[in-house]
């Protein structure tokens, strides 16, 4: 009972704002002037960071090279072999001229790492069993999915611990 009652008061208040809203807008007066206004916050104006400009010298430019930039010659040893040095021996003609960025973060990898490779089928061999390609519209929550998601995971996780393992022998051969 008194739930309607609130409700028959509720409903009173509106319509006689509707009422009272009209009215006002019949004489010409804006209601909108007696509603607050919220304006909305100016974010602070945020700069991000560039990139330098780096001017890379182009090959024959013999001018001014900025300091954070390396001149790199590729040339063919007497054996074949490839060597990249910052000096170009006698008689030799560079293959590539190559400009390096010295501020550049380059990290040395360690020696005796063997990248892992996949090994990749020939074309005539044929894979024993072919998965079945997921379909399109797989409810990402069904239980299969959320086992091949921890399968794909423990995965994961094998190959990472088998990269620490590997990682470890090399730094302790050293």
């Amino acid at each position: 009972m008194i739930k309607g009652l609130i409700f028959r008061i509720i409903m009173l208040m509106v319509i006689a704002t509707g009422i009272m809203s009209y009215i006002a807008s019949l004489n010409g007066i804006d209601v909108r002037q007696f509603l607050p206004t919220f304006e909305r916050p100016q974010l602070p104006s945020l700069k991000l960071p560039t990139m330098p400009d780096i001017k890379l010298p182009v090959e024959g430019d013999e001018g001014i090279q900025p300091a954070t930039v390396s001149k790199i010659y590729k040339w063919r040893g007497d054996d074949g072999s490839w060597h990249f040095s910052e000096n170009l021996p006698e008689g030799r003609t560079a293959e590539k001229v190559i400009f390096l960025n010295s501020e550049a973060n380059v990290v040395e990898s360690l020696p005796g790492v063997n990248k892992v490779k996949n090994p990749t089928p020939a074309l005539d061999d044929q894979p024993v069993e072919q998965q079945p390609a997921p379909s399109v519209n797989v409810n990402p929550y069904s239980k299969k999915a959320i086992d091949k998601l921890l399968n794909d995971a423990r995965g994961v996780q094998k190959i990472m611990d088998q990269r620490n393992r590997v990682l470890e022998q090399a730094i302790q051969s050293q």
